[in-house]
């Protein structure tokens, strides 16, 4: 029994809507009441006062670690979930890369149980079933046309679901990918050079997400669309946007964002190992990497990855797309949990108490993993 919390005058973000002025309680792990006027709380209940914004838990579908955690290794899972408590993140998808079987698969094996931070909700495969024609930093080598023996080997080790799996579209047929859609695992469009015609065709036979949208793939061409023409054509569609200004530029954010219909975006960090570690060079993946402040890059200057947090991509979302921060909570939120066939849920009464307390200006002061604290700022 965790003991109850009593939000009072809170504006409430759920389904990319902001209720102001709200009274939510919180019980038993999940969210008893929401009400627009005071509400009477057992007595021992925890109370905390705004002004402040109360969301949905974030929810980061794409990071390989940070602070010198690296998801490849056995043991950082867990105190990569504790850092990212300080986001405002509640659940998250450790993202294994490319490699070689073995290594792959002992890292498959490696992400399991409570870490007792941000909660592990699957495994996100950022490969192998790549373009070596669009590696981004990784190695080449490690990519290899779609192998139904390697991927039942990744299957079988993994200790989470496989959640999320990032393919190129020219490494599959429909039919391999119809297959691994019959495994629950969602499909991401990524390091690919496909024709725009490759592209549609695999969206067409169930890729319904692109990862780190203009990054790794061919860029537009008005006679050669590719891949990224296919996503500006297709709205249905699911994109990652990495907000850290180096990946994308703010002109096509916001064009990105303004082509989606019924597909979502759906913010990420792509943080890496070295993110919020000082300036220098650092390793990951076999690779020296060259951090000054919020860069990552390989010695030849091509970026390495992100050191951006999901609560700054939030802010940005709000100043460089031009949405309300309820919208932009929901990108970070309720979008990437659908995305990869979650319920997206609302913060409502009966719903998980995974939850955000935000000040006014968009920076977190306390993450709820189911209705306990923790983690909250000290000046909270």
């Amino acid at each position: 029994m965790s003991t109850p919390i009593h939000f009072r005058h809170v504006d409430a973000a759920s389904g990319g809507r902001m209720h102001r002025d709200r009274h939510v309680l919180v019980s038993n792990g999940v969210v008893t009441r929401v009400s627009p006027t005071p509400i009477e709380a057992a007595p021992d209940a925890h109370v905390v006062d705004g002004p402040g914004i109360l969301a949905q838990g974030f929810v980061d579908t794409h990071t390989h670690g940070r602070s010198g955690s690296d998801v490849m290794r056995p043991g950082h899972v867990a105190p990569l979930s504790l850092d990212l408590l300080s986001q405002g993140v509640t659940g998250f998808l450790p993202t294994v890369v490319a490699a070689q079987p073995g290594d792959l698969l002992a890292a498959l094996a490696s992400v399991q149980g409570d870490p007792g931070g941000a909660r592990i909700l699957g495994i996100h495969a950022e490969g192998p079933f790549l373009s070596p024609d669009q590696p981004g930093m990784f190695p080449p080598d490690a990519f290899r046309d779609y192998d139904p023996a390697l991927w039942c080997d990744m299957h079988a080790a993994a200790a989470a679901p496989i959640r999320l799996m990032t393919v190129a579209a020219e490494r599959l047929t429909p039919a391999q990918i119809d297959a691994l859609r019959n495994d629950a695992v969602t499909l991401s469009l990524g390091h690919t050079n496909a024709t725009h015609e490759q592209a549609q065709a695999a969206f067409d036979a169930g890729v319904t997400r692109v990862t780190h949208a203009y990054n790794a793939m061919p860029g537009f061409h008005h006679r050669a669309p590719g891949a990224v023409g296919a996503l500006l054509d297709r709205g249905d569609v699911d994109a990652e946007l990495i907000l850290d200004g180096l990946h994308v530029a703010r002109a096509p954010a916001r064009l990105l964002a303004a082509t989606r219909t019924t597909g979502r975006i759906v913010l990420v960090s792509d943080s890496v190992p070295p993110a919020a570690c000082p300036p220098g060079d650092y390793t990951w993946a076999g690779r020296r990497l060259r951090v000054e402040g919020d860069s990552i890059r390989l010695p030849s200057g091509r970026l390495a990855g992100s050191a951006l947090t999901l609560d700054a991509a939030v802010r940005r979302a709000v100043a460089w797309l031009g949405v309300s921060p309820a919208a932009a909570l929901h990108m970070a939120s309720a979008a990437p949990r659908a995305s990869i066939g979650l319920d997206s849920g609302r913060l409502q009464t009966g719903a998980a108490a995974n939850l955000v307390l935000l000040d006014p200006h968009l920076h977190p002061r306390m993450t709820l993993v189911g209705g306990v604290i923790r983690w909250q700022r000290n000046s909270a």
